[in-house]
């Protein structure tokens, strides 16, 4: 059987986190202030708390939140677009694109994505400098030298905000993208989606397991779970801190070759094409 030619790379280009990172450096720049010598740490954890809640700052990482879902968003529409080109049903799935476009629960999505990445935006110096003021202390009681924990406070903190912002550019941008497929996918009626890893050593060894298997939107897997490790919950790709995974939206079963791996109800097996058509096509029908 030759290779599906309808499934569409719904990831996000690599310039949208770039960007990202690059304008929530700036912003940090605004909150941070160098701790005096006259200061103590709390007073300085202080001063960092109040700045990273001014209006200024406030309304700098509500706009840089906009700015990236709004990036995001304009290429997850031209991913749909170009996935309806080549759909056997296109006009149907650029009629229902259109309809979802204004006015809809995604656009309560959007806005609920913005809020949440504001707060982690401005949230990130406080909670680099909590913890630095953490390890001074365990450092304080450990017998460190006074010229060590000046040390740290020059060198470990810059290393703590790099950490925090990558994390939250990394996931984020992801949760963003898989926030914004879902809600378009169910939008236009597709209830099935293809996790698909970034096939690398760097992968979670629950994610290898999930790399093109079939779920359904409303059966997300819990895939530590089901490796027998320790549960995060469930979630689907891009869905957990540091997951580069994707996932493309079964727009019609020729989409993969069959018999294909399919999650559900808590396990992975493998189905040929008319088992998966009883079991949820012709059901839900």
């Amino acid at each position: 059987m030759p290779p599906p030619t309808h499934k569409q790379d719904f990831s996000l280009p690599r310039r949208i986190e770039r960007a990202y990172r690059s304008a929530i450096h700036r912003i940090i720049g605004r909150v941070l202030a160098p701790k005096l010598p006259t200061q103590t740490f709390e007073e300085w954890l202080t001063t960092i708390a109040q700045r990273s809640q001014a209006q200024d700052v406030r309304e700098a990482s509500e706009l840089l939140a906009k700015q990236m879902v709004s990036a995001a968003d304009s290429s997850n529409q031209k991913t749909w677009r170009a996935a309806a080109a080549k759909w056997g049903r296109g006009r149907q799935l650029y009629k229902l694109l259109q309809q979802e476009l204004a006015g809809t629960p995604l656009g309560a999505r959007v806005n609920t994505l913005i809020r949440e990445n504001a707060n982690y935006i401005s949230s990130i110096p406080l909670e680099a400098a909590q913890t630095l003021v953490s390890e001074v202390q365990k450092a304080q009681v450990a017998g460190a030298r006074a010229s060590t924990i000046a040390k740290m406070t020059r060198t470990r903190f810059p290393a703590l905000l790099r950490s925090r912002t990558n994390l939250i550019v990394r996931t984020e941008v992801a949760k963003t993208s898989l926030a914004l497929t879902v809600a378009r996918s169910e939008s236009v009626g597709v209830k099935f989606a293809e996790w698909l890893t970034s096939e690398d050593v760097r992968v979670r060894d629950s994610h290898k397991a999930l790399d093109k298997v079939i779920f359904a939107f409303d059966d997300l897997p819990d895939p530590e779970a089901l490796a027998g490790e320790k549960s995060y919950g469930h979630y689907g790709p891009g869905g957990i801190f540091n997951c580069r995974c994707t996932l493309a939206p079964l727009l019609d079963v020729d989409d993969v070759s069959w018999p294909h791996k399919v999650y559900s109800n808590g396990a992975v097996k493998s189905m040929t094409r008319v088992q998966f058509e009883r079991q949820f096509i012709h059901r839900a029908a």
